[in-house]
């Protein structure tokens, strides 16, 4: 059936793309790899299912809604770039993101970190309040329609206006529910919508907020056995707080999280502005470090390496001196190394008084540089929760082990084959020679894949950690300032945010479930209609 389907969107659309493989398929379509022959870039293929395309009033009013969303220029809303109609098949060509869904990534592995589900939440709202600003609601914001770029971190929003569309039809097999005009995942749908309310921005937070919830905790905070139990839960009651199974959060994060889960559209944020700038407020988001500032860092990190280098060769050169050479040859390879080292320090003083000049202060630059070791633990923190990561690892070390064993190997086997011609004295040929060779490069590959984990700090960086971020490194930044005009550069300064501390607040105790009994009759109501609707599908 697959193959079909392809065979059938290469037959009618293959002039204008060249379909690759697919990327995913569901009830609302199949997402196909490819690539646009007129303009060369590769796109997304998104193709409607048959029954779908067939539908008259469906169709266009699902070619509306798209071209309504092909409207929008935002970096975190994935664009539609344009829209194929064909006979039967009715298709559009969105943006492809490398990278993988938020459902994929925890799934993968695990929750978020708190870098990344605050840059999650911000990235969403940010398309959210663009997207509400024009009049449109997405409807249907789940795991699975928010992207991550694999080489950004960026979360890109797809699949505007889907949703609305296909509340005119019945996609029961879509994992999809529809009572009246109620649609979405009841997973992720507000109350408002589950209950055919009409719905505004708001609703959008509250699957935001759920969203969020499980990314966080990588479970679904609204579960249930059949889309008639979801459907109850989201109307009576309370999501829990993210705090209890997150207790590492920052507090203002989770406030956030909990207010988008609100039951009354009223108590959650007004505007998804208003989302963004609460996470703006709370300085939870990484600082952005500028780029004269993390130049410098690299340059240190080098000197760093340097400085390293120049102390282990020099002890060898010390310890291996030979018996009876004078005071100053002894010493001469080691004028050489500071003649090398003092070049390098006076380069990275250069670099640092360049920093200074633009505007840094060297407080503020002290700030950002912390900020990039903290970045780069942040990221090993996030490699050592990915299991992929830990195999590769674990192979990495097998295969470190193996190649000892077999380097051994090969140096006793040479030394086997050596032959004594006097006393301490040794004659090896060819074969020996290469055997001791390959030995020792395997040796030194071994080692390298031992000490560099990715789960361990680096020599470099902790000398770095150790040497610029302590005493030394404020005396040299302050040094490098020295004679510069603050008021002269303050026009350029690009100060660095500090983060406050941040306290967890214990989770308040949930309130109860608030119940009406309108709501009950009207939510009993509409489940009666899901079920006469069901069985005239059945029939």
């Amino acid at each position: 059936m697959a193959g079909n389907d392809l065979d059938r969107v290469r037959q009618r659309l293959g002039d204008r793309y060249a379909i690759e493989r697919e990327l995913g398929r569901g009830g609302m379509g199949t997402v196909y790899l490819a690539r646009d022959l007129k303009l060369d870039r590769a796109v997304a293929l998104k193709v409607l299912p048959a029954e779908f395309a067939a539908d008259t009033s469906l169709r266009e009013r699902f070619l509306r809604e798209t071209r309504t969303s092909a409207s929008f220029s935002h970096p975190n809303i994935v664009p539609v770039h344009a829209v194929e109609e064909s006979d039967d098949l009715v298709a559009f060509a969105m943006g492809y993101v490398e990278g993988e869904s938020v459902a994929e990534r925890v799934r993968r592995a695990g929750p978020l970190g708190v870098r990344e589900l605050v840059r999650l939440v911000q990235d969403v709202g940010y398309a959210l309040a663009y997207a509400h600003g024009r009049g449109i609601v997405h409807r249907d914001l789940k795991p699975d329609n928010v992207m991550i770029e694999r080489a950004t971190g960026r979360a890109l929003l797809m699949d505007f206006g889907i949703s609305r569309v296909i509340s005119a039809t019945a996609v029961a097999k879509a994992g999809l529910t529809r009572v009246g005009e109620v649609v979405g995942t009841p997973e992720y749908m507000s109350p408002e919508q589950a209950s055919a309310d009409v719905i505004d921005g708001r609703s959008d937070l509250y699957s935001l907020g759920l969203v969020a919830y499980f990314a966080a905790t990588a479970t679904t905070a609204m579960e249930g056995e059949s889309t008639q139990r979801i459907l109850v839960r989201q109307l009576t009651e309370v999501v829990p707080s993210v705090g209890i199974l997150r207790p590492d959060l920052p507090a203002a994060l989770t406030a956030a999280v909990d207010r988008c889960c609100a039951k009354e559209a009223n108590d959650r944020f007004p505007t998804a502005e208003a989302l963004v700038e609460a996470i703006d407020q709370a300085q939870l988001a990484a600082p952005e470090i500028p780029i004269p500032v993390r130049l410098l860092a690299q340059e240190l990190l080098t000197l760093s390496l340097v400085v390293v280098f120049i102390i282990a060769i020099g002890w060898l050169l010390i310890i291996n001196a030979p018996e009876g050479m004078s005071t100053f040859d002894s010493m001469l390879p080691l004028v050489i190394l500071f003649g090398v080292l003092l070049a390098r320090v006076l380069q990275t003083l250069s670099e640092a008084r360049r920093t200074a000049v633009v505007g840094f202060a060297p407080s503020e630059t002290m700030r950002g540089m912390r900020a990039t070791v903290d970045e780069r633990a942040g990221m090993r923190a996030q490699l050592l929760l990915d299991p992929d990561v830990r195999k590769r690892r674990k192979r990495t070390i097998i295969s470190a082990l193996i190649q000892l064993v077999i380097a051994v190997v090969l140096i006793k086997v040479a030394l086997l084959l050596r032959i004594e011609v006097r006393p301490k004295f040794y004659r090896m040929g060819v074969p020996g020679l290469m055997m001791v060779i390959s030995g020792m490069v395997l040796v030194g590959l071994s080692l390298v894949l031992l000490i560099r984990s990715p789960f361990r700090m680096p020599i470099g960086e902790r000398a770095f950690r150790l040497i610029w971020l302590g005493a030394p490194g404020r005396a040299f930044l302050r040094m490098a300032a020295r004679g510069v005009s603050r008021s002269a550069a303050s026009g350029s300064s690009q100060s660095i945010p500090v983060h406050a501390p941040v306290r967890r607040a214990e989770p308040a105790p949930a309130p109860s479930p608030k119940t009406t009994g309108p709501t009950l009759a009207t939510l009993d109501t509409r489940l009666t209609e899901l079920e006469r609707w069901r069985a005239q599908q059945d029939t």
